[in-house]
């Protein structure tokens, strides 16, 4: 364990520590292979099984007789793009990109979805996959759902996580996801890592690397924050401030995004930027983030890091 023996160790050592543990998360290259071949396979066969999938319930379009949308690609969140999979444990953010199916025409606009009708796109192919592959996909929640339907793939020797992410497609590379309370959102992920890009490159690509230590932090104690707060709050924190050694970004990091969260109480988005992503999480559960941030804040200005990454 790399933090075995940490707590009197002179910072330079600390942040040598601290650099192994980062290093520990990038696979190789034949893992990801692996995964990402496994991962193509999901998309193939839920392409079919969106191509063949009748609606379900009475949600909204259901009483058309063929689909109005179908599967189109995946979009795979940054990290597992950076060749990272934290110890086979991290979950894989995948978007399914789903397009208007254009033998029927249907002139609808964001307003007219939901979340739930999203999630039922997803969840109709889940049903059909599952008809066909009996064994290795299971739905790791019920819903209802808010920003993504968490499942497990069983293959011999391995089980991927993923965090699936239903999005329609519109012009100039536009999404409309689910926006965590039953209504939608739109995002531009291709403007969201381009301005992650940019950062990263003024730092040195000390960004990246710093969200992975903050998420293995986050996935240690149990993931009490949502994966996309934590990116933004180090985005938002680093954007002015050098990324020096990592104790030291580590302290800043805990210590600025508690006063984000306490006093501001607004975390811009990426790209819609005169909008809070805070906004899409209750007041309680703002008060759990500020309380866990907190605690972890005082273990790291104590030099406590077995704490940190137990």
């Amino acid at each position: 364990m790399i933090f075995s023996s940490i707590s009197d160790l002179p910072d330079k050592k600390i942040h040598i520590k601290l650099e192994q543990l980062i290093n520990s998360f990038t696979i190789k290259e034949n893992q990801k292979t692996f995964l990402r071949r496994k991962s193509n396979e999901l998309y193939k066969d839920l392409k079919y099984a969106s191509q063949n999938r009748k609606p379900s319930g009475p949600l909204i379009f259901t009483s058309m007789s063929r689909n109005l949308y179908i599967l189109e690609r995946f979009w795979y969140g940054g990290s597992f793009d950076r060749g990272i999979f934290i110890k086979n444990r991290f979950d894989i953010d995948i978007y399914f990109v789903y397009k208007e199916n254009k033998i029927i025409p249907w002139n609808s606009s964001s307003q007219d979805l939901t979340g739930r009708y999203l999630f039922d796109l997803i969840s109709s192919s889940f049903k059909k996959y599952q008809s066909i592959h009996t064994q290795n996909l299971k739905l790791l929640k019920n819903p209802p759902y808010r920003h993504a339907i968490p499942i497990r793939m069983d293959y011999k020797n391995i089980s991927i996580l993923f965090d699936c992410i239903p999005a329609i497609e519109k012009p100039y590379g536009y999404l409309i996801i689910p926006n965590g309370m039953g209504g939608t959102k739109k995002v531009n992920l291709k403007l969201e890592e381009q301005a992650l890009s940019k950062l990263n490159k003024m730092q040195n690509g000390k960004i990246t690397k710093l969200i992975l230590l903050t998420k293995y932090w986050n996935f240690n104690w149990g993931k009490p924050i949502k994966g996309y707060v934590i990116e933004r709050l180090v985005e938002y924190i680093f954007d002015k401030i050098k990324v020096n050694t990592w104790e030291r970004a580590l302290k800043t990091f805990f210590y600025r995004a508690i006063n984000i969260l306490d006093k501001k109480r607004s975390l811009p988005d990426r790209v819609y930027s005169q909008y809070s992503i805070l906004d899409e999480y209750s007041s309680d559960e703002q008060e759990k983030y500020i309380e866990v941030l907190k605690e972890a804040s005082s273990y790291a200005q104590e030099g406590k890091w077995t704490e940190l990454f137990r």
